[in-house]
């Protein structure tokens, strides 16, 4: 297994679907990587601490946290499983940013951008990462979010603990959604 093969397979089961492999999570989505090795191996995915190790250390997005003592692991953000990943809201920068297909653009200005089957809506804390994120949705436009304004207007926000460029909130309402830069 490569590492780009072993670190889809570990969003699979740390974000979405660990009963598919038999792997229990804590309520914080923590599971023992021992844990981990032997049920990705029982269903024939052959992965090792070393190549965990070395999804963690390549992954320019942080998706994975290891415990400070080595033994447990979970994914950082993007779950659509119930977890309690411990956050406490922040004050986020005045603007953060979203990137979406087009065609998602009249659902959004109607209800806002929602996390549908996800527990967080996810946006970037730069206009760059904002446009890198979005290049997997094929033709997209970078919306921008008044984030310091949502804050202001009682909105939680939260930066991820594992990748500081990252933003969750539960939903973001369409009054403080743009296509242009806000005045």
């Amino acid at each position: 297994m490569d590492v780009r093969a072993a670190s889809k397979f570990m969003s699979y089961v740390l974000r979405h679907h660990p009963e598919d492999i038999g792997l229990s999570l804590d309520e914080n989505g923590w599971a023992e990587i021992s844990s981990l090795v032997v049920r990705a191996r029982q269903h024939h995915k052959p992965l090792s601490p070393k190549l965990i190790r070395e999804v963690i250390a390549r992954s320019g997005k942080q998706r994975f946290i290891r415990s400070a003592d080595g033994r447990y692991i979970r994914a950082g953000y993007g779950h659509s499983i119930d977890v309690d990943l411990q956050l406490t809201p922040r004050q986020p920068p005045n603007l953060l940013y979203h990137e979406t297909a087009r065609q998602h653009l009249p659902s959004i200005f109607a209800d806002g951008i929602c996390a549908r089957s996800r527990n967080f809506v996810h946006l970037s804390a730069t206009e760059a990462e904002g446009r890198k994120v979005g290049r997997r949705h094929g033709r997209v436009v970078l919306l921008f979010v008044q984030a310091a304004l949502m804050h202001e207007n009682g909105y939680q926000l939260f930066q991820s603990q594992s990748e500081s460029s990252i933003w969750l909130t539960q939903h973001v309402p369409p009054e403080f959604i743009s296509k242009e830069v806000p005045s």
